[in-house]
């Protein structure tokens, strides 16, 4: 069987980081509905530190290919799938953040 490309590690690392932090988020809004603010902000703070870590890989994968730097550079359905997830947890984050102030007044 072949093994991983470094492109493929790259892209489970951003998909499992986000998965993470979007699991959080949830868990940030399920306490700010129960006006748990210390529970909300502890939850949201490590969805952001998920968040964080997934942007780093991103950043520097394109880095390595900007720089032709990146071996197996090419299109990837996987990549994409990873760049899928990133944004729209992002998005998810951003919400919630914003639904979570309305329980939390």
């Amino acid at each position: 069987m072949e093994t991983m490309t470094k492109l493929q590690e790259l892209s489970f690392e951003i998909i499992a980081n986000v998965g993470e932090a979007k699991s959080y988020a949830f868990e940030a809004l399920n306490a700010a509905k129960q006006s748990d603010t210390a529970s909300y902000e502890e939850n949201i703070e490590k969805a952001e530190e998920m968040m964080n870590a997934a942007h780093k890989i991103q950043f520097d994968l394109l880095a390595q290919e900007a720089q032709n730097k990146l071996e197996d550079a090419k299109f990837s359905i996987l990549v994409v799938h990873a760049q899928d997830h990133l944004m729209t947890t992002l998005t998810t984050i951003e919400l919630i953040k914003e639904l979570a102030q309305l329980y939390l007044k």
